[in-house]
């Protein structure tokens, strides 16, 4: 009987947490992430410098990613979900993200080209690992 009422008192915590929604188009329920990200901006930088010598510019990607843990558990491991000019990728932060503190990091030549396009770039939270060993996973 306590192991039922642990397992019912986990899902309730759990569901507290990830606040859920109703997918307007198909009707289905959908889990808010815990982390939500609020800068997503991939930047190219070149070296002009190299041009004389070799011709053409070395290009540095970055990706400035800014997100937030609103959840209780300190999470571990967040992946995102990246697409820049058409083109995904994934990106992995590993370290202890307590809740409500924002968490900014630059990531460097981890982005593909995608193009000079006026498409957004676009990160959303796949996956969360946190310290006491549960997982949260995007529905797709």
């Amino acid at each position: 009987m306590h192991t039922i009422l642990s397992v019912v008192t986990a899902a309730a915590t759990f569901a507290t947490a990830t606040p859920a929604t109703t997918n307007p188009g198909t009707g289905a329920l959908t889990v808010s992430s815990p982390v939500t990200v609020s800068t997503c901006a991939v930047s190219d930088l070149y070296d002009s410098a190299t041009l004389v010598e070799f011709g053409l510019p070395v290009t540095y990607r970055s990706l400035r990613l800014t997100f937030r843990n609103t959840d209780d558990v300190v999470a571990t491991q967040v992946a995102f979900d990246v697409t820049h000019g058409g083109e995904r990728t994934t990106i992995i932060d590993r370290g202890r993200f307590s809740k409500d503190v924002a968490i900014e990091h630059t990531f460097m030549n981890e982005i593909p080209d995608g193009g000079y396009t006026r498409l957004p770039d676009v990160c959303a939270v796949s996956a969360i690992t946190y310290a006491d060993g549960r997982r949260w996973t995007a529905q797709r």
